[in-house]
C-alpha cells in the first residue's frame, strides 16, 4: 500500500510526488532510503532522485523509464508520469500546454460520472450497465441478436435493442463515424437513490451466486473468510478494499482489448450484533 503512488493522478508537480514518494517509504520501511531506491532504479548516483526533487536535475527519458520500473507504474500510470514530467519541464508553451492536454485526457479515463436523476434508469435492469460495455468493445456490427447473444445469461433481441435506444437517449453512449463510444467511460451511483439500486443490486447478487455455483474456478473468483476483529481493523479492511477497487479500474481502464465484460463485487459486512469481553484477571 502507497498512499503518495495510488494517488499519482492527483499531482499536477511530478516533484512533489516524488518527495511524498520517498517521504512515505521512508516511514513504511526502515532499509528505504536515496542510495536504496538509485540502486533498485539502476542509477549511479545515490543522490540523484534528491537533487531531481530538489529541482536541481530535470528527468530524462531513460530516468523516467528507470523510475517507472523501480515503482512498477501500471502502463497508464507511465504515460501520466511522464506527461507530468513533460508538463514541469517543458520550455516552450506549446509543449507545456500538449502535456496538459495529455494529463487531461488520462484523468478522464478514470474519472467517475456521476449518474444524473434524470438516468437512474440505467440501474432499472442489470444488463444496460453490460450493454453499454459491449456495445462500445464488441464486434457486433449492429445486429441485436449477436449483440443479445454476448450476455450471460442471454436476454432477447429486442430488449438488445431497447437497451442500446434508452442508454443513447440517456446520453451514456453516442455514435461516432457509424460506431457507438462512451461518453464517459467510468460511472458511479453515489447521486441516485438507494431505493433505485435496490433491484439490480440484487439481481447482481443473483448472478454472482449462480456463477459461482456453476462457473469453472478459472473463470470466476469468490472468496469467503469469517473474522472476528475490531472496528478500526474493519476500518483498515475497507481501506486496503477500495485501494484495490481503484488499481483494477485504473488497469481496465488501460486495456487495449476488451476479452469479456465482469461484474467486480467487494463486500464486508457483520455476521454478528457488536460484542464485548472482559479481561480475566
Amino acid at each position: 500500500m502507497c498512499i503518495a503512488l495510488d494517488h499519482l493522478f492527483d499531482y499536477d508537480d511530478f516533484r512533489k510526488f516524488l518527495q511524498d514518494y520517498f517521504e512515505e517509504q521512508k516511514k513504511m520501511r526502515a532499509v528505504f532510503s536515496h542510495r536504496f531506491f538509485a540502486a533498485k532504479a539502476g542509477f549511479s548516483s545515490s543522490s540523484y532522485c534528491l537533487n531531481v526533487i530538489r529541482g536541481r536535475f530535470n528527468l530524462t527519458p531513460k530516468s523516467i523509464e528507470k523510475i517507472a520500473k523501480a515503482m512498477d507504474f501500471e502502463p497508464l500510470q507511465r504515460s501520466y508520469f511522464e506527461a507530468l514530467v513533460q508538463y514541469n519541464q517543458a520550455d516552450q508553451v506549446e509543449e507545456r500546454e500538449s502535456a496538459w492536454e495529455q494529463i487531461v485526457q488520462i484523468r478522464k479515463q478514470i474519472e467517475f460520472a456521476h449518474v444524473a436523476h434524470s438516468q437512474r434508469e440505467y440501474f432499472s435492469k442489470w444488463y444496460y450497465p453490460v450493454i453499454r460495455e459491449l456495445v462500445v468493445n464488441s464486434d457486433w456490427n449492429g445486429d441485436y441478436t449477436v449483440l443479445a447473444r454476448y450476455l450471460d445469461p442471454q436476454i432477447s433481441t429486442e430488449e438488445a435493442r431497447e437497451a442500446v435506444n434508452n442508454l443513447e437517449a440517456w446520453g451514456l453512449i453516442k455514435k461516432e463515424n457509424e460506431e457507438y463510444v462512451e461518453t464517459f467511460q467510468m460511472l458511479d451511483a453515489t447521486q441516485v437513490a438507494p431505493i433505485a439500486l435496490r433491484q439490480i443490486r440484487r439481481e447482481y447478487m443473483q448472478h454472482a451466486i449462480g456463477a459461482v455455483e456453476s462457473k469453472k474456478r478459472s473463470e470466476r473468483f469468490a472468496a469467503f473468510t469469517t473474522l472476528a476483529m475490531s472496528e478500526s481493523s474493519y476500518e483498515y479492511a475497507v481501506q486496503i478494499l477500495e485501494e484495490a477497487r481503484k488499481k483494477i479500474i485504473t488497469r481496465a481502464a488501460n486495456d487495449l482489448t476488451v476479452e469479456k465484460v465482469y461484474e467486480m463485487m467487494l463486500v464486508a459486512f457483520p455476521m454478528s450484533k457488536k460484542v464485548s469481553k472482559g479481561n480475566k484477571q
